[in-house]
């Protein structure tokens, strides 16, 4: 963790400088992987250039509620990833509506709290068929967008 907050360190007052974030995406198996070790994190960080891309999977895979970690971190959310996970919850990249997440549920909390930033498909598993996977991702997802009140763009 030394380690990780020394180079954050290096690039901070570059990242203030050009009005950028930089976003950490807690990680199943990595050096932050819960809400908890988040929280800890970034309650160590003192500049608001430092926030978290939410991978909603990714809090899915170790066994916590996205909704419930939105809920905790959404001060700090500046981008999210969105994809579906196994009822297994091992961490392999589904497309949405093919897995166990309530995405339906997570969209709406997310635009009921207010949440304005950008979200994308993260499907890196389907490397070999990434337009069919995109299209089935967000035939899925632009029924749930809308009923959210966010249009496409």
């Amino acid at each position: 963790m030394r380690l990780f907050h020394e180079g954050l360190e290096k690039v901070i007052p570059l990242a203030e400088e050009l009005g950028i974030k930089i976003l950490v995406e807690p990680e199943p198996g990595l050096l932050l992987e819960r809400t908890r070790e988040f929280k800890e994190f970034i309650s160590s960080v003192s500049s608001p250039a430092v926030g978290l891309n939410f991978d909603v999977g990714h809090f899915f895979c170790v066994g916590e509620d996205p909704v419930s970690a939105m809920g905790e971190l959404f001060q700090w959310m500046g981008h999210v990833h969105l994809e579906d996970i196994g009822p297994d919850r091992r961490h392999f990249h589904m497309i949405p509506g093919e897995g166990s997440l309530n995405l339906r549920r997570f969209i709406l909390e997310a635009a009921r709290m207010g949440y304005k930033g950008d979200m994308s498909l993260e499907l890196y598993t389907y490397s070999h068929m990434p337009d069919e996977a995109g299209k089935k991702g967000l035939s899925f997802l632009i029924p749930i967008l809308e009923e959210a009140g966010w249009s496409q763009g």
